[in-house]
């Protein structure tokens, strides 16, 4: 028959569609792969392109200085004079925010609507005369500039009454009909994971317990969120659609699966890497505030995120597959404060520059393996379309892709993404360049070549080449991949971190990320002449101002630290070895003590009378750390000065101040210790300094 045809196409006998039919036939298109695992729905692809959006806290906690409030705070505090919701949502707009999502309740039970289930809301504020709506005012808001817009509703509430009980539970849900049906569309939706314990509770004043999975009755609530939305995304609670990422520092894992079994789940923080195969699609959302607090605090106006620490947050979340819910709290005025502003623009800008061109595209892309057919072409990979890909055939769980650039260029940043509509695939890969020479070099970096999912950036020490080849050595079936991105980015730098060791001296550290060969540090004393530093310092002096800056090729960064006591000021207790005293003082939250049940309280001994206006507890900052203080009482001269709990210290254990009311002249400082976070048996402290 072959030889038919051919003697008929050298006579002319048959015509074109003959021979086009025959052309098409041999290039017939292979059926795309089957998915692997679980798969995303349409409406958590939507959310995994939003890629960085906003969180708002504000509240009562906002002019009462707080973080959780204890649910008995005076509504008349709450009186803003020039919230401005414009200004809120132009600022994110700007800063590349997609969408907003607003605390309309936190655990103080303040409603930021005219709710009917409480009269614990702006309806009985002085703001607007009781009048105001906020939730509404942002919601129009996000309307005129074209952001999404979701909302947090704490399911814990230590004002009212009936918490724990059956009364609450059904002005709970009434909050939810009321927020999904009066304000339009949500995107997302937050029930927090704190739960229960110590509140005020309509003036019970105690500890109240629950089972937050039965008494919450999250999937009658998860009925009524999607009645009225139903591509809303649901963050907590027994029905969610995303994940948390198990920690608000800021980053997910280099090694991040978007699936998860919550039903396997041994310890939350499984969260930050996911669950390999896992039944359900289940992404993770990293939530990290632009300050130490979500909550708005005068104190914290210094500590506002750098420009290069915020593009590090990206590359940690965004850049490992994760989505960015990045908070902003809004100041006393009812704004966004202008040092968060800026720093936010900024980096937006500093993100949109440093991915704006790809350096790969117009390479040409050899493959080793390739499935038959147009749809699966390498050509795809350098195409811009995350709906486009090239995939190898079945049964072909490795690959290698080289890409050819146009021409010699420097790089220093390759992303990569998969189709995850089939499901995530890749579990271990490597990258390398072309010298001059031909030969082929991995990439210098400190990042993990594991997991890619949504999106995987990796950074590594700038190489100039004209070729870069991707091999993926590990995957769970054949390889689907959709995008890869060449870029050179300018690094940045961030102010170097400042402490004060239990000798008295000064040590400048580099921050996270800061690996320029020519960086170097700078520093000086309470406004001082500028000196380089070439290792630690000692400067017994109390009360220091410190400035302390980087400078390398990527322009130069600096940072205020205001420094305590000296730790040769004061001596500790009984109980407490000299070691464990210079581990206790020496300025690294790393080198924590743990302290058996026998030992409660902590004292602090001056040599003379000193003025004292609070002191800073830094819980242990090793990874799954325990024994976290969390409610205290401070004596001074044995005098009570201060008491409280150390809020919201399980998921964000940052350094926390004790403030005294006013300044008092002591010598005998106390620190006794009434709960222990979950009931631990030990106390864990990282550090104590002085103020």
């Amino acid at each position: 028959m072959k030889s038919i045809i051919k003697t008929a196409l050298s006579l002319g006998l048959l015509g074109t569609s003959y021979l086009g039919l025959a052309q098409r036939q041999s290039v017939r298109e292979m059926p795309e792969p089957k998915p692997i695992g679980a798969v995303p729905t349409e409406a958590q692809l939507s959310w995994h392109q939003l890629e960085t959006y906003a969180f708002i806290h504000f509240g009562l906690n906002t002019y009462n200085d707080l973080e959780w409030g204890y649910g008995n705070t005076p509504v008349s505090t709450f009186a803003p004079k020039h919230l401005d919701t414009d200004q809120w949502v132009r600022t994110l707009k700007a800063a590349g925010m997609k969408a907003v999502i607003l605390t309309a309740k936190h655990h103080d039970g303040f409603c930021l609507w005219p709710t009917k289930t409480t009269d614990y809301s702006v309806k009985h504020s002085p703001w607007k005369n009781g009048k105001g709506d906020l939730v509404k005012d942002l919601v129009a808001s996000c309307r005129r500039y074209g952001l999404r817009f979701g909302l947090y509703l704490s399911p814990w509430d230590r004002h009212h009454a009936e918490y724990g009980r059956e009364g609450y539970q059904r002005a709970f849900h009434e909050q939810i009909r009321e927020l999904t049906t009066q304000y339009g569309e949500l995107f997302e939706y937050w029930f927090d994971g704190a739960n229960g314990g110590t509140g005020w509770y309509g003036g019970a004043d105690e500890r109240r317990n629950i089972k937050p999975k039965e008494y919450y009755k999250y999937e009658e609530a998860a009925e009524m969120l999607r009645r009225n939305n139903p591509n809303i995304m649901i963050f907590g609670g027994t029905v969610p659609t995303i994940r948390w990422i198990g920690n608000e520092a800021g980053w997910a894992g280099e090694t991040n699966y978007a699936t998860y079994n919550l039903e396997a789940e041994q310890h939350y923080r499984e969260n930050i890497w996911g669950h390999r195969g896992a039944k359900e699609w289940l992404p993770g959302e990293v939530d990290v505030s632009i300050r130490p607090g979500w909550f708005y605090h005068p104190r914290e106006d210094h500590q506002v995120r750098s420009v290069a620490n915020l593009v590090n947050i990206y590359y940690q979340s965004v850049g490992r597959g994760a989505n960015l819910l990045l908070n902003f709290p809004v100041n006393l005025e009812g704004k966004i404060p202008t040092t968060d502003s800026i720093n936010a623009v900024r980096w937006h800008r500093h993100i949109r520059e440093s991915f704006r061109h790809n350096l790969a595209k117009g390479a040409r892309v050899e493959a080793r393996d390739t499935r038959t057919g147009r749809t699966f072409s390498p050509r795809h990979i350098v195409d811009g379309k995350p709906d486009t890909y090239w995939a190898t055939v079945d049964g072909v769980s490795t690959a290698e892709l080289t890409l050819r650039l146009p021409r010699k260029r420097t790089i220093n940043n390759i992303m990569l993404q998969e189709y995850i509509r089939l499901g995530q695939r890749i579990e271990r890969f490597s990258l390398e360049t072309q010298s001059a020479d031909g030969t082929w070099q991995a990439i210098d970096t400190r990042d993990s070549l594991t997991t890619v999912g949504y999106k995987r950036i990796i950074r590594f020490r700038p190489v100039e080449t004209s070729a870069i080849r991707l091999r993926v050595e590990k995957s769970m079936g054949p390889v689907c991949l959709a995008e890869l991105g060449a870029y050179h980015v300018r690094e940045l730098v961030d102010a170097p971190l400042v402490t004060r060791d239990e000798n008295n001296r000064l040590v400048l550290r580099p921050a996270a990320g800061s690996g320029s060969a020519d960086y170097r540090l700078r520093y000086r004393l309470n406004d001082g002449p500028w000196q380089d530093y070439a290792g630690p310092i000692v400067v017994p002096s109390d009360h220091l101002r410190v400035e302390a800056a980087a400078l390398a090729s990527g322009g130069q960064s600096s940072r205020v630290y205001e420094l305590g006591y000296s730790a040769g000021r004061f001596t500790m207790g009984a109980g407490i070895s000299e070691e464990q005293r210079r581990q206790l003082v020496d300025g690294d939250g790393y080198t924590a003590v743990y302290f058996d049940k026998a030992l409660r309280q902590f004292d602090f001994r001056f040599q003379r009378p000193s003025l004292i206006t609070g002191l800073v507890y830094t819980p242990n900052q090793g990874r799954d750390a325990t024994g976290h203080i969390q409610r205290y009482r401070l004596f001074l001269d044995e005098v009570l000065v201060a008491q409280g709990e150390f809020q919201n210290i399980k998921a964000n254990p940052i350094p926390s101040e004790i403030r005294l009311a006013e300044p008092k002249l002591g010598q005998h400082l106390r620190l006794v210790v009434d709960a222990v976070l979950d009931n631990q048996a030990s106390v864990s402290v990282g550090d104590f300094a002085i103020y």
